[in-house]
């Protein structure tokens, strides 16, 4: 029996037994699935929340469903949050992508002292990149979507990261030779990751060195030097086996 559609909608849209969907989701749902009333979908609410619907209404503008059933699933943790150094050409929406397939919980562009691309048009990177985080994590069964926020400079960034005996701090880096797997095991009562990637070229010294005066562990991911995307993949991939496997 084929996988009903899911979609993401808000908590707000759902009022008692109904729920009204609204937006570029209309289109897609009549147009492309052309579902009609009567057919069935997934409707997730970002926060746990799954509401098995059937159409009742298509409108141009709203389709109107009807709750059958609702079910609740956990957000997984720790929450893992990436800062990655913004990368050439669109290697970004990639990074997005897999990185919400994997997990991530929210995921910070950042200029770093070897960031080579120029930042222009922001708020349109920003929705584009959560656009595709939205894609991924319904594709992927996610209950949640990850933040895509702002994008912040290296230094003022670490600034604001709260460190806490529940958060551990990882700095892959080519210079470390600590393996990641030994400062990942044992610490399973972790309550949220922090990652930070490099852009090509990695993260210079100064940069490590402000790293690790926040508290952040260098560590290797083997004596083979990988691309950015690479990296990003690479240590979402080992922190999923360690956690969530």
């Amino acid at each position: 029996m084929p996988r009903s559609p899911r979609f993401f909608i808000s908590p707000e849209q759902v009022i008692g037994s109904r729920i009204t969907i609204s937006g570029e989701d209309v289109s897609h749902l009549a147009t492309v699935l052309r579902m009609k009333p009567g057919d069935s979908l997934v409707l997730c609410d970002g926060i746990g929340t799954d509401y098995l619907v059937t159409i009742v209404h298509i409108g141009r503008t709203e389709i109107g469903a009807e709750i059958v059933s609702q079910s609740k699933r956990d957000i997984a943790s720790p929450r893992i949050i990436l800062g990655q150094g913004l990368p050439k050409s669109d290697k970004m929406d990639f990074i997005v992508q897999k990185a919400t397939e994997l997990g991530v919980s929210s995921i910070v562009p950042i200029v770093t002292e070897r960031t080579i691309v120029k930042v222009k048009d922001e708020e349109k990177r920003i929705t584009r990149w959560g656009k595709i985080a939205r894609e991924a994590a319904m594709q992927s069964n996610r209950p949640d979507i990850p933040v895509v926020e702002n994008i912040q400079h290296f230094a003022k960034y670490l600034d604001k990261i709260v460190v806490d005996p529940g958060t551990l701090l990882l700095f892959p880096w080519e210079e470390a030779t600590m393996p990641i797997k030994d400062v990942l095991r044992g610490k399973s009562d972790m309550k949220r990751i922090v990652v930070l990637i490099g852009p090509e070229g990695g993260f210079s010294v100064s940069e490590s060195g402000l790293a690790q005066q926040k508290g952040f562990h260098p560590v290797s991911l083997g004596t083979n030097i990988l691309r950015t995307e690479t990296a990003a993949i690479a240590v979402l991939s080992m922190i999923g086996y360690e956690f969530f496997s």
